[in-house]
């Protein structure tokens, strides 16, 4: 299956390499679309009876797309970013998002509505995460690549509308990356955990990498709910064949854009994100063990700032 997996992924970045723009034809084959946030707040207290503490908080998103179209066939390519962070009166600063992924497709049209694809995304963060437990630093829980998640697959697309389309990908597979080893060794994001003796002491790593097989579904709206209000979002599902197939791992993103004018808008931002491999520490057992488990994850962000459509 490692196999199977590895050769979609090179046949993916096989056809990506090879469709390239040719020399004869012109920059019209190509349609590049992107828009940049900033956003900023801010609070300053001095001598304020009602109390409070100062703050300041940012956060920078990108999101770009390369479209190329020659004939029947299609080469979509999509990055999107986010970080940003926040610090509270003399605490340490501490993330508030962070995040990427780079995905492409190559397909070839088959009807108004249709096309046949292969397909690729990857997905991981920047920087360190740590967890904080009444503002003390218990330890580090991710990194670049702790975890990084990496999908292959075939499938088909259905298109009925400009603004809307469905990805269907019966094969495909989910590579998750642990790199950290501490992390890895702890069986976090659904690898294998380390093994030890009776004295506690390390006979195996855990391991830095987890495969799954299975079936992929992605929806995407984007569309201009009035002027100057943009709506834009992203679902993605996976059903490991290969265990708990009913337990369907989702990430659902959402952007709304409301544009004051050329620079200036108001963002709203959500993700929600469910994993079967992923626990969740909710509090402890009497015995003082945790009580964890798969969980759903959510986190909006609201700012006003700087945007540029390009």
């Amino acid at each position: 299956m490692k196999r199977i997996s590895l050769s979609l992924l090179a046949l993916l970045f096989t056809i990506s390499s090879f469709a390239q723009t040719p020399a004869d034809s012109t920059d019209s084959n190509w349609e590049l679309k992107g828009v940049v946030s900033l956003t900023f707040s801010q609070v300053a207290l001095s001598n304020w009876q009602a109390g409070g503490e100062n703050s300041i908080s940012g956060n920078f998103l990108i999101k770009y797309s390369a479209d190329w179209k020659k004939g029947d066939w299609l080469w979509d390519n999509d990055f999107e970013a986010a970080i940003g962070a926040t610090q509270l009166g003399e605490r340490d600063l501490q993330k508030t998002d962070d995040r990427f992924e780079l995905s492409s497709k190559f397909a070839r049209i088959l009807s108004p509505k249709w096309d046949a694809n292969v397909m690729g995304t990857f997905r991981s963060q920047f920087t360190e995460g740590f967890k904080y437990e009444d503002d003390t630093l218990v330890g580090r829980i991710s990194h670049i690549m702790a975890p990084g998640y990496l999908f292959a697959g075939v499938g088909f697309t259905y298109k009925p509308t400009e603004w809307l389309s469905v990805d269907l990908s019966p094969a495909t597979s989910k590579m998750t990356f642990v790199m950290v080893q501490e992390l890895a060794d702890n069986g976090d994001y659904g690898v294998d955990a380390a093994e030890y003796d009776t004295n506690g002491v390390k006979t195996k790593d855990g391991s830095n990498f987890r495969f799954e097989l299975g079936g992929y579904a992605k929806i995407r709206i984007k569309k201009e709910l009035v002027e100057n209000v943009t709506f834009e979002t992203k679902a993605d599902f996976f059903s490991n064949y290969l265990e708990n197939p009913q337990n369907i791992d989702i990430t659902w993103d959402v952007l709304l854009v409301m544009k004051v004018n050329k620079w200036l808008s108001c963002n709203i931002t959500t993700n929600l994100i469910y994993d079967d491999d992923i626990d969740i520490v909710t509090g402890t057992n009497p015995d003082g063990t945790d009580i964890a488990g798969p969980r759903t994850q959510f986190k909006e962000t609201l700012g006003v700032g700087l945007t540029a459509n390009f």
